[in-house]
């Protein structure tokens, strides 16, 4: 009750308390810092990556990876999305001007896990799609 009544009094809506909530912001800083190019982000996107959480702040609505999905880009510019070994989909891939300066994937066969800017940092990338209304998932590196 305590840490509620702070987070309030800190300020409405500058700071969130929930502990579950995805730092959008230092994902932003941290792709940001990185100063990637479509070759780079192409390159760091190669290789399996396992579904950890999705944010839908405007619906209110966090979940941890409650499936076990799996993303895997390959050199040939194909990749596929399974969950627990099955194929959801799969197709091309390549890289497309998002907004402004940042970047997205354009795929023959689309995926929900994988709309809107990626953001990398560190050995995760986010699919950030909050920004027109959507929901953000975050993937890790395998």
């Amino acid at each position: 009750m305590r840490f509620t009544f702070l987070c309030v009094a800190i300020g409405v809506g500058l700071v969130s308390c929930k502990e579950k909530d995805l730092n959008l912001y230092s994902y932003w800083q941290c792709n940001q810092a990185q100063k990637l190019d479509t070759t780079t982000i192409a390159k760091k996107l190669k290789g399996s990556w396992s579904w950890t959480k999705q944010d839908c702040a405007l619906l209110g609505k966090f979940k941890y990876a409650d499936k076990k999905i799996r993303v895997t880009f390959r050199s040939n510019r194909t990749f596929s999305v399974t969950e627990n070994s099955t194929t959801l989909t799969q197709g091309n891939w390549r890289i497309k001007q998002e907004d402004g300066n940042s970047w997205g994937l354009a795929m023959s066969s689309p995926s929900t896990y994988l709309y809107g800017r990626i953001l990398f940092c560190d050995n995760q990338v986010v699919f950030n799609q909050s920004y027109i209304d959507g929901c953000d998932n975050v993937f890790k590196k395998e």
